[in-house]
């Protein structure tokens, strides 16, 4: 995984309006490229003593609980959206990628731009889910601990069978039904996905990728485009790039008004039109995954020679100013 430069200069209004003047497209293409770390707060996170990068580390996953609260109740009320950003602390903002001054001038359109501020929301928690990683990863190695018993307590086992229409899964027919202690063993290795965390996941070509949406079994299908499948064999095909799935019937995947434990904005599944996906739980109830599989997606494909830099194992007591 690479890490993008800075983007630290001061950025002008003429181009931070013309960043807003884009079309939806352009404006979320602008803001993708905005989603992992500058190399120079790599080091300064290198610099950082283990107390600081743990404190730092449990105040970047408050502000992404908020602002995925945030995200959920712009699909219920958008107006919503407007009273989030005017009460919203500036300085809990990074500047990395000139994000302070896009929440900034995003904020002043108070009327309108719903979509904008939801994207603006939406990538900023893919920037904090990136930074929230690394430094988990950079305090694991510090520690000289394996980098996932730093995500130990993240990892929340699903806690009971959920309920089901019928013995069968309503998937492929192949798989034969589901009785009731079969699915007390299916669901026994699922774990609970970081709320408001970037997940990127690999699916090739009709592979199967089983994933519970509080307390109902779903299933994605590799593909072009891949396939969302839910408990009663009912199947949505995903769009190339953003699908919101909930209760909401204007999400782009709007499931069953029956599954009433499904948050009416509980899942982003984004597809970039390659065999991987990326997927963000928004739900206070819980999106759960198979624990090999939020293993592999919580672990940062670091390049090492990232690591051998100036600073790589001291613990510096100087305090260092978050940006």
């Amino acid at each position: 995984m690479t890490y993008a430069h800075s983007d630290t200069t001061t950025v002008s209004d003429v181009t931070r309006e013309g960043m807003i003047a884009d079309g939806p497209s352009e404006f979320e293409s602008r803001l993708a490229f905005r989603t992992k770390v500058p190399a120079e707060r790599l080091h300064e996170f290198l610099g950082w003593p283990i107390y600081k990068l743990r404190r730092e580390s449990e105040h970047v996953s408050r502000v992404l609980k908020r602002i995925a609260e945030a995200v959920v109740n712009s699909m219920e009320n958008p107006a919503s959206t407007n009273a989030f950003l005017r009460d919203l602390d500036l300085k809990s903002i990074s500047r990395d990628h000139d994000w302070r001054a896009i929440f900034s001038t995003i904020r002043a359109h108070e009327g309108g731009y719903d979509g904008y501020k939801r994207t603006v929301l939406i990538r900023y928690l893919q920037y904090l889910s990136f930074r929230k990683r690394l430094l988990d990863y950079i305090y694991a190695r510090k520690q000289g601990l394996d980098e996932m018993d730093a995500y130990a307590e993240e990892l929340t086992e699903y806690p009971n069978p959920p309920p089901m229409a019928s013995p069968d899964t309503g998937f492929n027919p192949a798989d034969g039904p589901l009785s009731e202690d079969g699915l007390r063993r299916f669901t026994g290795d699922f774990r609970r996905m970081p709320m408001g965390e970037s997940l990127e996941i690999p699916i090739a070509q009709g592979e199967k990728l089983d994933i519970m949406l509080a307390g109902h079994l779903f299933r994605i299908i590799g593909g072009h485009p891949p396939s969302l499948i839910d408990q009663n064999g009912v199947t949505y095909f995903l769009k190339e790039g953003r699908n919101m799935v909930g209760r909401h019937p204007e999400s782009d995947v709007p499931v069953d008004q029956n599954f009433s434990d499904i948050s009416r904005a509980h899942l982003i599944i984004e597809w970039e039109g390659q065999e991987r996906i990326t997927v963000i739980d928004l739900s206070s109830r819980g999106s759960y995954i198979r624990r090999s599989i939020l293993e592999t997606a919580l672990t940062l494909d670091t390049p090492e020679h990232a690591f051998d830099l100036p600073g790589w194992g001291k613990d510096d007591e100087e305090e260092v100013t978050v940006n």
